[in-house]
């Protein structure tokens, strides 16, 4: 949960406390303010990914806020960078969180998505390092990642910054900026089932001096689908104004506008037994939804920051998001099983929704250098306030209409929907005022500790359960340390508390109790090639209670109980140039286990075995050609459907490209995805419920770029 405090004055004073009580141990150069003199390696550490064309990045903030090589950072990380995201012709976030180490993205539905990694769900997202509620961890709709420069995912706890440690991974995108110099690009793309798609992003200076900068990014898709009745229809656009008011003082004002329309789209799926408990089959174009189903999803934001740089090389940022998300549904969901012989047994449940969520972030934050024991160290302190509101309103069809078959699923007809009623509202305020301090003991060892203190309040209902709970003061503590081996190697260990307040109800219908735990890793990180290349071994473990597992369902409400679970494992990440000429990003994350406080298997349908391997490789005898493929591997998984274990064989995912530079402003690729036409089901995570889909087959596009 990371969602807004209002403006308290009792909460103002105390971050204003926070602050002034670190800034006296800094010690500054001077009382006044001068010139910001900006270093080579700074400029270095902050370009962004789309000008290094590399696989990896020179630093990170989304641990600690504090700027910090991966290698100095104590935790594991991985990047997608811009230009992957290009080589591949990435344009969604589902796609491209599968190029990043250890995260198993789960499409449940055609619009829905859930996250996991290392056992658990996602659910800390942050945009520029600012957190964004994602209510109960679901996105909703294909977000697009065309505004992005990249991706970062922070793996294992992260309470520092998101207020609620999950153990999981904190995700951070990273928006595309303003540059200095002109640059344009067009993409142009067609493919399978009739997908079409056009990008554009423009950028540079709006004055003479350059001290005010734009960038407008934009793009549409209008596709069908290997899906029965589906098809897609996004826009985005992307605006933002940089401007240098001073030397000292930088300003940036912008907006983002996210539409997806879906027509078609599926609430559940397909069910995966008969009523015999044997396992169905289905052709991977089938559908359960009828031609008037439709989820439409509208996403607005807004966002400011202010930052003021200190001559001696400290600096206070100010960020301010404000976020609305609105979602219109026309939905058909079958339950059931049919029986083999007359094909009786399932059931529809047809439903109409509104949902409308406003989210208001603040967040203040100051960092800098100070020299104590004769050696320069590095602070950071600040706080997030933030509120988020929930509504949603919802109309039912006739509910348990029996179906004659599957198969007429889809031609069933627009029935007529009820009266609206209000399924939600409700309220959720949070303060996290937090801090760090990054130590150098020596030269070779590196010691952050750190803490945030949660307060938070929920207060209003959903579908008829009260969702109140507070909180004061929760502090989560946060320490690491990397040692220095040698210029090459890092050995590193950390330890995180964990804590989220939660929405799962139990069997007495309040919100289950706060999940608490801890998270501990030790590794090794290396830098090769003159830190070109990054790679990582991790050994984790977490230890959680009151973990949220689904127990049954109480009418339309979902009951859960809240477990001990212990999770340990390993994990090995590799990214950035091997070569001038190779790129690669690769990785191996082994969940040794996932137990309940029954020895019982937790999350059964996420992969024990996740692997994953991207490559382009410039080809030397046709100098503006380069290739590269992909594949994504996880073994067997499975789910429990009452009685019958239902198992999702291990499969493999294998992608390709070329791209071809025709002179210095066009180039034309060509993109293969599922080349071996791989057939499984697209996420197992609800198919205990009994429903899943299958996710598509080979399918390719081609892409016309132009670029000044």
């Amino acid at each position: 949960m990371q969602y807004l405090l209002g403006d308290k004055l009792a909460r103002q004073k105390v971050l204003i406390a926070a602050v002034m009580a670190a800034l006296p141990q800094i010690t500054f150069a001077e009382d006044t303010l001068s010139e910001v003199i900006v270093s080579s390696d700074t400029i270095q550490s902050n370009q962004p990914s789309e000008k290094t064309k590399s696989y990896t990045v020179k630093s990170t903030t989304s641990a600690t806020r504090l700027d910090t090589s991966i290698r100095e950072t104590p935790q594991s990380i991985s990047v997608i960078t811009r230009e992957q995201l290009d080589d591949f012709r990435v344009l969604t976030i589902n796609d491209a969180l599968s190029y990043a180490t250890g995260i198993k993205v789960e499409p449940f539905e055609t619009d829905r998505t859930d996250y996991s990694a290392r056992g658990f769900d996602i659910t800390n997202f942050q945009i520029d390092g600012i957190s964004t509620p994602i209510t109960y961890g679901t996105n909703y709709g294909n977000l697009d990642v065309a505004i992005y420069d990249r991706i970062e995912v922070l793996r294992g706890a992260n309470g520092l910054l998101t207020a609620t440690g999950n153990p999981s991974a904190t995700i951070n995108f990273v928006r595309k900026r303003p540059t200095k110099d002109f640059q344009a690009r067009i993409d142009l793309s067609a493919g399978s089932w009739d997908n079409q798609r056009l990008d554009a992003d423009i950028s540079g200076s709006i004055n003479a001096d350059g001290s005010v900068r734009g960038r407008l990014v934009m793009a549409h898709q209008n596709k069908d689908s290997y899906l029965d009745r589906y098809s897609n229809e996004r826009n985005v656009a992307y605006g933002v104004i940089e401007a240098d008011i001073t030397d000292n003082t930088n300003v940036v004002l912008g907006h983002t506008y996210h539409q997806n329309d879906s027509s078609g789209n599926n609430w559940g799926s397909l069910p995966l037994l008969y009523a015999d408990g044997s396992k169905r089959d289905y052709k991977r174009s089938d559908s359960t939804a009828p031609d008037w189903t439709y989820w439409n999803v509208g996403t607005n934001i807004t966002f400011a920051e202010l930052t003021h740089y200190f001559n001696n090389d400290w600096k206070v940022k100010g960020q301010l998001t404000h976020k609305e998300t609105e979602a219109n549904a026309r939905l058909h969901y079958i339950y059931g099983n049919e029986d083999r012989t007359t094909g009786l047994g399932l059931f529809s449940y047809p439903g109409m929704y509104h949902t409308l969520t406003k989210d208001n972030v603040v967040d203040v934050y100051a960092n800098g250098p100070f020299e104590l024991a004769g050696r320069k160290h590095e602070l950071v302190v600040g706080a997030t306030l933030s509120k988020a509101d929930v509504k949603d309103y919802g109309r039912n069809g006739l509910i348990g209409t029996p179906l004659s078959s599957f198969e007429s699923a889809g031609d069933f007809p627009l029935p007529v929907f009820g009266a609206e009623s209000k399924n939600a509202d409700f309220t959720t305020k949070t303060t996290n005022i937090y801090a760090a301090v990054k130590l150098n003991p020596t030269d070779a060892l590196k010691v952050t500790a750190g803490g945030s203190l949660l307060s938070y309040e929920m207060e209003g209902i959903s579908y008829d359960i009260p969702q109140e709970a507070k909180e004061n003061n929760k502090f989560t503590p946060y320490i690491g340390a990397v040692y220095d081996l040698n210029d090459t190697y890092s050995v590193y260990a950390s330890y995180t508390g964990i804590y989220k307040p939660q929405v799962e109800v139990g069997s007495d219908f309040k919100p289950l109790a706060p999940l608490e735990g801890k998270n501990f890793e030790v590794g090794v990180k290396s830098e090769w090639f003159n830190k070109t290349l990054n790679s990582s071994f991790a050994l984790f473990k977490t230890e959680q209670e009151n973990l949220a597992q689904q127990i049954g369902m109480v009418g339309i409400t979902t009951i859960y109980d809240g477990i001990k679970a212990t999770s340990k494992g390993y994990e090995f990440d590799l990214s950035g140039e091997v070569t001038d000429r190779l790129n690669i990003n690769a990785g191996y994350t082994r969940l040794m286990s996932v137990k309940g406080d029954q020895d019982q298997n937790v999350n059964p349908y996420i992969p024990r075995h996740l692997v994953h391997l991207s490559t382009v490789y410039k080809v030397p005898f046709i100098e503006n050609l380069k290739v590269g493929a992909s594949v994504n591997w996880q073994n067997d998984i499975y789910v429990d459907i009452g009685s019958v274990r239902y198992v999702q064989d291990s499969y493999a995912v294998l992608n390709l490209m070329a791209n071809y530079k025709i002179d210095d402003h066009w180039s034309t690729a060509i993109n293969l995805y599922n080349v071996t036409n791989e057939k499984y089901l697209a996420s197992m995570k609800w198919a205990s419920s009994g429903t899943s889909y299958y996710a598509a087959p080979f399918n390719g596009a081609v892409t016309l770029t132009w670029k000044y």
